[in-house]
């Protein structure tokens, strides 16, 4: 009896073992940031496999072009994942990396509206925009205020696909256009191709960012 070929899952569970101690900080922090603990343990897998990726590249992206090019002309002792890093690099194209490069950009649509209220003054900021943002890899906007005594804010921008049309968007705003002042980083899950709304803050200072996200 021939068994159907079954398409790989999307999301796959691993179990943690952690002290009583460290699971109940990590529902703390999870509370305080809007998040979920699954939310949280995924950021952290990813930014340690992403780290691990760079690391795997800096031969390679410190090599001269000849020693790029002998690189790749000696695929037989080269895993796979370095001869794609290397050939990427040799022609300038950054750091190329698997999975997530194979993966499709999908566009996620981004309107803002930020206000800050004081006795003294009241600002608000709208933005608008379409960015292309591959799964997995954070993607930036930045928008500048410059009447403002804050210069700017940055929005960083990671979608995971979840099971069926859902997507996982995590979202960190940051004050400043490079500093590392993190506002919120709240994240929500939302349908392909419908607006899901983030509303954080207070009376004084309040964000509100409208996304939908879809195939680029």
């Amino acid at each position: 009896m021939n068994t159907p070929n079954r398409k790989p899952k999307k999301s796959e569970k691993i179990e943690v073992r952690i002290s009583h101690e460290e699971k109940r900080e990590l529902q703390i922090l999870a509370r305080q940031r809007g998040q979920t603990v699954s939310t949280i343990v995924r950021g952290l897998v990813t930014d340690h496999l992403k780290a691990a990726r760079q690391a795997d590249l800096q031969p390679f992206l410190r090599a001269s072009l000849k020693e790029r090019t002998d690189m790749i002309l000696k695929p037989v002792s080269m895993h796979p994942r370095k001869l794609v890093a290397a050939l990427a690099a040799s022609l300038g194209l950054g750091a190329l990396m698997l999975p997530t490069a194979i993966a499709e950009p999908v566009k996620v649509e981004l309107q803002g509206d930020f206000q800050r209220t004081s006795a003294a003054y009241r600002e608000q900021h709208k933005f608008n925009s379409t960015m292309a943002v591959e799964p997995g890899v954070p993607g930036t906007f930045l928008t500048a205020t410059p009447e403002s005594d804050v210069p700017g804010y940055r929005i960083e921008l990671t979608v995971s696909p979840d099971e069926g049309d859902r997507i996982v968007i995590d979202v960190a705003i940051y004050r400043g256009l490079e500093g590392d002042d993190l506002i919120a980083h709240p994240t929500l899950t939302a349908l392909s191709g419908e607006e899901a709304r983030i509303h954080v803050g207070s009376e004084e200072e309040a964000y509100e960012i409208a996304l939908k996200v879809g195939d680029s």
